[in-house]
């Protein structure tokens, strides 16, 4: 029996509706959405599903970012156009399978013993043999080839006894593969359906539910905010501290978020990880204590590949974050005359006041994040632009991106620089930007620098300043000489001290006068105007405009020459100054010290650009970590599990099981009285080179037969 491609056919009815089902029930139909679906699952294993709007618009841009979003190739698997092609799938399968399997079902039971012995000389595969013996004897031996052979028979004598018709099968079970492989994807459909975020949907819509917009405490999120344990499917996230506890998981819904009860409690004793020397996370796990409403509890340990699973929720090991680590801080200011610093403390997650006191403006700190351990690539990171530039990519690359054969190649350029923490400064207007700190100086290019960092929007990359560490390998050094540059009275000690050094007492001194001011003019371009922000002035930037505004284009090069070279004179005057108020000899005239004043040049230009009237530096910190859990109900796994099961093995009867059919005629021979004769006949759904091979054996079998 052939499989038709059409589908059911109405006698009555409109003709756009049998037309309607026709088409549905038509496995035409079916294989087109079922290669929609394949193509859909293509393009969201490409896509990276369910991520910040923020990945998608620096991978994409913003233009296709937003037409992505808005097809829901983002979350392809939840978009509504899958969801109507799966139900149409799920329809149309179970269509194709009511109207096959019952013919399907009947042609396997059906031994077709209605086939003529005169049809036989039209087979290809044909035989005839004399048994010397009766027609009882010859049965017998006959029923036991076939059964030998894997036939089921069946048997109908002639009304006289003499004449005995079989008709045989085997390997109708082929048959089954069609009904199994179409009934796994029906199952596969249903359980991935069940488990998408439509139940979830719908039962929202039916219960009212609004999405959670905005920060608050659990004990203040509405009924209409919250899902109670009924709720059939879900997948949401849940962040616990070390020695924290909780029984609720956050789950996405809309433009918000939804607070999804479970049916147990989860306390965080330990978060565990461990990492390869590239800096990879090589194992995280969380040692949990479970709490059931009725009281009774039982410890775990969630790794990544070893969730939990506890009355039809299952918990796995999602990811880390901070929990809360307690910070203990040293201030720097970054404009006026001042050398000082101030201690402040904080604790991840949470904020502080700070009031500029020159100004009273009062400011917000947020911290929002730190790392113990930052393992970098130092091949790379010595790379990076001089401290001129403001650093265009940030320098701490994400280390899991480096893996196989090209891992175990820089695995030795790979090293913990220490610690880190970010934190937002946030004006009384309400715009922050926000800073990454590292605690200790990394060593690059052969010079100990501390690394801050900086961006005005979330979707930037951080943009780094180096601030070079003095003797002690401290930010002191540089921040004693950042507040001599802005004290107007070193600044015209210094210029009187460059000029006297660079022309002697007995020299002309209008043209010592003239180069004084000269240094003057260039330290003050230099130093600012003692703002920042929008409003800062000062740097090589400054001393450019000074140039392009009065200088020749011609003359320009020599002209910023000179002054450069004058402006790193006064610099180590002033440097030297400051350090003798401090009670410090001045600095040698060492390679080190020169690339110190450089770089300390450099990031004091940067620094025009950083934002902020203040610099926070790691000093001690206390660290809490904190696990990230995936939570998940999935009752249409199971569905899901048998699908696949059903369809292995619905491709193995289709592909690996033939049908045969044999039909034979066990009579008396005419031509030798007391002697048995068999002819018979064998078909196969589909001819092949085995079918021959088959069939030849089978004919050595009956002719053994004859010879017995």
């Amino acid at each position: 029996m052939s499989i038709s491609t059409t589908g059911i056919q109405l006698d009555r009815g409109p003709g756009w509706v049998r037309e309607a089902v026709e088409l549905i029930s038509s496995m035409r139909f079916s294989i087109s959405l079922l290669t929609l679906i394949s193509i859909a699952s293509v393009i969201g294993t490409v896509v990276k599903q369910n991520e910040p709007a923020v990945n998608y618009v620096n991978q994409f841009g913003p233009f296709w970012a937003e037409v992505f979003t808005k097809m829901g190739i983002t979350s392809i698997y939840n978009a509504p156009w899958f969801i109507v092609i799966m139900a149409f799938l799920v329809t149309s399968t179970t269509l194709c399978i009511l109207r096959n399997a019952p013919r399907m079902l009947g042609d396997m039971r059906d031994f077709k013993e209605r086939v003529a012995e005169k049809s036989f000389a039209a087979f290809s595969h044909k035989g005839d043999t004399t048994l010397s013996m009766d027609g009882t004897q010859a049965n017998g031996v006959f029923q036991k080839l076939l059964v030998a052979e894997g036939y089921t028979a069946k048997a109908t004598a002639s009304a006289d006894g003499a004449t005995t018709r079989y008709a045989a099968r085997k390997g109708t079970s082929n048959r089954l593969g069609y009904i199994l492989a179409h009934a796994s994807i029906v199952l596969i459909c249903i359980g991935g359906l069940l488990d998408s975020a439509v139940p979830m949907h719908v039962q929202a819509w039916l219960g009212g539910k609004e999405p959670l917009r905005e920060n608050m405490f659990l004990k203040d999120v509405p009924p209409t905010g919250r899902f109670e344990d009924s709720t059939l499917s879900y997948r949401g996230n849940i962040l616990i501290p070390e020695g924290k506890r909780a029984s609720h998981s956050i789950l996405s819904y809309r433009d918000g978020t939804l607070v999804q009860q479970l049916p147990f409690e989860i306390e965080l004793n330990r978060f565990i990880v461990e990492y390869h020397a590239t800096g990879q996370p090589k194992m995280f796990a969380s040692e949990v204590i479970v709490r059931d409403p009725d009281g009774s509890t039982f410890p775990f340990r969630i790794e990544v590949n070893k969730p939990l699973i506890h009355k039809g929720v299952a918990v796995y090991q999602s990811s880390f974050d901070d929990g809360g680590s307690r910070l203990k801080l040293k201030g720097y200011p970054l404009i006026g005359g001042r050398d000082y610093s101030f201690p402040l403390e904080g604790e991840v997650g949470t904020s502080t006041s700070l009031t500029n006191q020159s100004e009273s403006q009062a400011y917000a700190v947020e911290f929002s994040g730190f790392r113990a351990i930052n393992v970098e690539n130092m091949a790379r990171a010595n790379g990076m632009p001089e401290n001129s530039e403001l650093v265009e990519k940030r320098f701490r690359e994400t280390v899991a991106a480096a893996a196989g054969s090209a891992a175990a190649k820089e695995a030795h350029n790979f090293r913990n620089v220490g610690p880190s923490f970010s934190y937002k400064l946030r004006d009384q207007a309400g715009q922050a930007r926000e800073y990454n700190m590292y605690m200790v100086p990394v060593e690059l290019e052969g010079q100990r620098v501390f690394l801050a960092g900086m961006r005005e929007n979330p979707n930037d990359q951080f943009r780094y300043i180096r601030f070079p560490a003095d003797e002690n390998m401290e930010l002191t050094g540089y921040m004693r000489l950042r507040a001599a540059l802005n004290d107007s009275t070193l600044r015209a000690q210094a210029a009187d001290k460059f000029a006297t050094q660079a022309l002697p007492t007995d020299g002309d001194a209008t043209q010592r006068v003239q180069l004084r001011d000269s240094a003057l003019r260039g330290l003050e371009l230099y130093a600012g105007n003692g703002l920042y922000g929008a409003q800062a002035q000062g740097g090589y930037a400054a001393i450019a405009r000074f140039l392009e505004q009065n200088v020749p284009e011609g003359e320009r090069e020599r002209a910023a020459d000179v002054i450069m070279k004058v402006l790193a004179g006064t610099v180590q005057l002033i440097n030297d100054m400051a350090r003798q108020r401090a009670g410090l000899p001045p600095l040698q005239q060492t390679a080190e010290n020169a690339q110190f004043l450089q770089s300390a040049m450099n990031a004091y230009s940067d620094t025009v650009f950083f934002g902020a009237p203040i610099m926070l530096q790691l000093a001690e910190f206390t660290q809490v970590q904190a696990s990230v859990f995936q939570t998940t109900r999935a009752p249409g796994k199971y569905l899901v599990y048998l699908g696949s099961l059903l369809l292995v093995l619905g491709v193995f009867a289709m592909f690996y099981v033939r049908e045969r059919r044999l039909w034979a005629v066990v009579e008396p021979d005419p031509q030798q009285p007391g002697a048995s004769r068999i002819r018979f006949a064998v078909q196969a759904r589909k001819r092949t080179l085995d079918f021959d091979a088959e069939f030849d054996r089978l004919m050595a079998a009956v002719a053994r037969l004859g010879g017995a």
